[in-house]
């Protein structure tokens, strides 16, 4: 099975009669034809009618090529089932924020919004106008509807197709008029996705199902211990099992890629590869080999030693966090003033763990390197530093490295890092033939980027009444991973953070670098720590004031009036203001990531050691939903994870080694611990449009840690909660 949409096949469409319509390589929109530079096509609207959306949107299962489709297609005045999406191939300048091609940080439609409806507007215009002069009449007097060019007068209609040639001549409008949302046919609605028929009857390619003529199959062992060298392995034993045909070692590998901060150093792990005909001969061939391992000075990490070396770091002073670099003096004198009028203190200190992505289909890639050229399936989130990865490996081009971007069966970040992909390179050119290279679970589990283990510890001076004069966050971390920003009144309320605006709110963070576990972005990066700490703590305040903890962040939320209505959606629908159920407590917690505000209530029972989650209700704002059964089914999914992660994920390390390398170690929610969920959408048309894929995973934790507190009065400080005795029902 291979894709359908080759970068051929593209030009070749964006070459026929039609209007396609899309950017010039210095931003400007244009139509392609009389050799027209266009080399961002968004839509082409073909001679007979056809009108096929090109969607730079990855599909990870978020929805986002449909997402991108419905903004052109409600612009164009088409019928949902008139319209076709395909993948578009990885073109220059086809990025999503000019330094190319990505997906991630839930920017698909919230960082195009603008751009997408423009296009599609301008596409509009233009087969209006060509629509009018095939009726002779003004185009003022003439509309788009469902595919056709309408005369308001008369009703004479001309179809979209029969005078798209003619569009195509036309002057591209640089300053088009997005429809007003009054007249929206599709955007807001929950239009059926048009990736989930592939999907369901198996015919969606993932990197995974790939195959090409001659391709062999291939899996890896890096060293279990992070940051050993590979001595040596003798292939022997491995070549001796049925079906294998290369064993390929990984030694010392490091070139230069070009990027758009300049050149950049490359390494691969050190690492084996078995290739044979088949997945399984290659798995049973790698199980045969002894590799030799250097891990000399490196197996010394684990588990214990990291969350004390956390934990000593919350006594230091750590890196100020502040908007601007002149405001230093200022914030520590607010603090300090804040502080200094404070009746009490109070003070705790929070943990979490290292957490694996777990995607569902495990890390792979196919690569065929050739003698002048190199071809790339791969569910990458990252296709054009795939691209230039693959040139600084082999020497060729990057315009002859041709990436085909297929469905990713999970990402949350994982898919961003392209050592996978760069192995499968290295083993194809190795044995010059194509090879689809697939990691094992364990390896998957054993060799991550994972979400890093952090720590915090929070202090906040109360005035009599229990509200805070005065915050301070101590953040520690193993990576440079960005971490909440508290702020104060008068200012704009940043992205990744608390809601609250609060008077000498001061935040710091001290960093181990030198932390050999790997670290990498995971499903909201940042704010799934910083919302558990936060929102712990506030509740913490709330009770320690005597205060309903709703009662409490309302007063917080005084000058916040969007997020003050999201708290309130959830509160009012989880039923806040009546008493749950004998043995259930409720936690709630409010959290704004990706222009989003995410406000959650969890409802729990404990009974014994047995914790039962009965249902997390959701308010949910991010400006304007364009599909909203997606966004509800991205909030489900979000909170299923966070949920997963909260109750009993754990990445542990023993020697320098992961140690939980299945799902018997590392757990996983099962279907029958899922609780029943509600996410209950809110518009704000005046406000940006926000990411979905990733706001409604910080708030679960600690609403769900609060609700265990109200059932039981035992606060948990620390994840997973199965490390305190805690076992799901």
């Amino acid at each position: 099975m291979t894709p359908e949409l080759s970068r051929r096949r593209f030009l070749q469409a964006a070459a026929a009669s039609g209007l396609t319509l899309g950017l010039t390589p210095s931003g400007v929109l244009a139509a392609a034809g009389d050799g027209a530079a266009v080399v961002n096509h968004w839509l082409h609207v073909g001679a007979d009618g056809a009108v096929t959306v090109y969607s730079n949107a990855q599909e990870m299962g978020q929805g986002a090529m449909s997402g991108v489709a419905q903004l052109l297609a409600d612009e164009l005045r088409l019928d949902w089932a008139a319209i076709r999406v395909e993948q578009a191939p990885n073109l220059p300048a086809y990025g999503m924020a000019g330094d190319g091609r990505w997906a991630g940080g839930s920017s698909s439609i919230r960082e195009q919004w603008d751009l997408l409806r423009k296009a599609g507007a301008a596409a509009r215009e233009m087969l209006v106008e060509a629509g009018a002069r095939r009726l002779g009449v003004p185009a003022a007097d003439c509309r788009a509807d469902a595919g056709h060019v309408v005369h308001a007068t008369s009703g004479r209609r001309v179809a979209y197709g029969e005078v798209a040639a003619e569009a195509a001549r036309l002057p591209v409008p640089q300053d088009p008029k997005p429809l007003p949302r009054g007249e929206w046919r599709l955007i807001g609605q929950p239009v059926a996705r048009k990736d989930l028929p592939g999907k369901v009857d198996g015919s969606a390619v993932y990197a995974i199902d790939v195959r090409v003529p001659g391709m062999l199959s291939a899996t890896i062992r890096q060293s279990p211990v992070f940051g050993g060298r590979l001595v040596s392995v003798d292939p022997a034993p491995a070549l001796r099992v049925r079906g294998v045909r290369h064993v390929v070692p990984i030694q010392g590998v490091a070139f230069s890629i070009r990027t758009p901060n300049g050149p950049q150093e490359f390494r691969l792990a050190d690492a084996v590869a078995v290739v044979a005909s088949d997945w399984w001969s290659a798995k049973k061939g790698l199980e045969a080999l002894s590799p030799v391992w250097d891990v000399a000075g490196k197996d010394g990490l684990d588990t214990a030693g990291i969350d004390a070396l956390l934990a000593a770091d919350l006594g230091e002073e750590g890196e100020l966090r502040k908007d601007k670099e002149d405001e230093e003096a200022a914030v520590r004198a607010a603090h300090a003033d804040g502080m200094g009028r404070a009746a009490k203190r109070f003070e705790a200190d929070y943990r979490v763990p290292y957490l694996a992505h777990a995607c569902m289909e495990p890390l792979s890639a196919a690569v065929h390197v050739r003698a002048d050229a190199v071809e790339v399936w791969s569910g990458s989130q990252a296709p054009s530093s795939v691209q230039r990865i693959l040139s600084g490996l082999t020497g060729i081009p990057e315009d002859r490295v041709t990436t085909h971007i297929l469905y990713s069966g999970g990402a949350f970040g994982r898919r961003f890092i392209s050592d996978f992909v760069t192995q499968a390179g290295f083993v194809s050119r190795a044995v010059g033939a194509p090879v689809k290279l697939v990691w094992s679970r364990e390896e998957d589990l054993a060799q991550g980027r994972y979400r890093p283990a952090s720590a915090a510890r929070l202090t906040a001076g109360l005035d009599a009444a229990g509200l805070p004069t005065a915050l301070r966050m101590k953040f520690a971390s193993g990576n440079r991973q960005d971490f909440t920003l508290l702020s104060p009144p008068g200012r704009p309320q940043p992205d990744h953070a608390p809601p609250y605006y609060i008077a000498g709110g001061l935040s710091t963070v001290r960093r181990r670098p030198d932390l050999a576990v790997p670290t990498g972005p995971w499903r909201a990066p940042g704010s799934t720590q910083c919302a558990f700490f936060f929102e712990s703590f506030v509740d913490e305040l709330a009770h320690a004031a005597g205060m309903d903890p709703l009662a409490y962040r309302r007063r917080l939320l005084a000058d916040n009036p969007r997020a003050l209505r999201v708290l309130d959606a959830a509160a009012e629908r989880a039923g806040w203001g009546k008493s749950p159920a004998s043995g259930r407590g409720r936690g709630i917690a409010i959290w704004n990531s990706f222009q989003s505000i995410a406000a959650q209530v969890a409802e729990v029972s404990v009974e014994g050691d047995r914790l039962r989650v009965h249902k997390v209700t959701c308010a949910f704002d991010c400006g304007t939903a364009v599909n909203p059964d997606s966004v509800r089914a991205q909030g489900e999914g979000s909170i299923l994870m966070a949920l997963s992660a909260t109750l009993a994920e754990a990445v542990t390390v023993e020697k320098g080694a992961v140690t939980s390398l299945n799902f018997d170690r590392y757990r996983l929610l099962r279907l029958a611990q899922a609780p029943e969920i509600e996410v209950v959408l809110l518009d704000s048309p005046d406000a940006p449009v926000g990411g979905a894929g990733e706001p409604m995973t910080p708030p679960l934790p600690p609403a769900l840690a609060n609700a265990i507190f109200a059932a039981t009065g035992r606060r948990l400080r620390s994840l997973p909660l199965a490390a305190h005795g805690l076992t799901v029902a």
